[in-house]
């Protein structure tokens, strides 16, 4: 009856390596795999958005801009018809429309920076990597460029 017990302690005993069976750091390194492989489809579906939101916001952008240009071409070929037109309204009205197109420029930003603000809340890591990314583009363009400088030295 003693050699019941002694063959289940030795079974027991024979894993010694603090509880972690080779399936179970299997198990852990698919879970990490897998966290780290929706990390990064996270990361390139918020670069996303954040890309077509900037794409739209620019384009709203350029066509204000294109309106406005349309519209002052349309008031100085008006004055330049009209000889009873003077400077000074068309300056107030490219001020009015100068100031309108400022406000619209700026609540676009305003809505920009908060829909950032919020996907950087909810995707701080993602955040972090995206940011990390453009930093690394950034400093690889500065130093390609400043390696490719031939610095300027006088002959003699």
């Amino acid at each position: 009856m003693d050699e019941q017990p002694m063959r289940q302690q030795g079974h027991m005993g024979s894993n010694t390596g603090g509880g972690t069976t080779t399936s179970d750091q299997n198990r852990t390194h698919s879970t990490a795999a897998n966290t780290a492989n929706q990390a990064m489809e996270q990361a390139k579906t918020t670069a996303n958005q954040a890309m077509e939101q900037a794409k739209t916001t620019a384009n709203q952008a350029m066509e204000q801009a294109r309106t406005m240009a349309r519209n002052i071409g349309d008031q100085a070929a008006a004055a330049a018809a009209d000889p009873g037109a003077t400077a000074q309204e068309l300056a107030r009205r490219a001020r009015e429309q100068a100031g309108a197109a400022g406000d619209v420029l700026y609540r676009q930003g305003q809505r920009a920076g908060e829909y950032l603000t919020q996907n950087v809340n909810e995707y701080p890591l993602t955040a972090l990597l995206i940011a990390g990314m453009v930093g690394y583009g950034l400093a690889y363009l500065i130093h390609t460029q400043w390696q490719g400088q031939v610095s300027w030295r006088p002959e003699g």
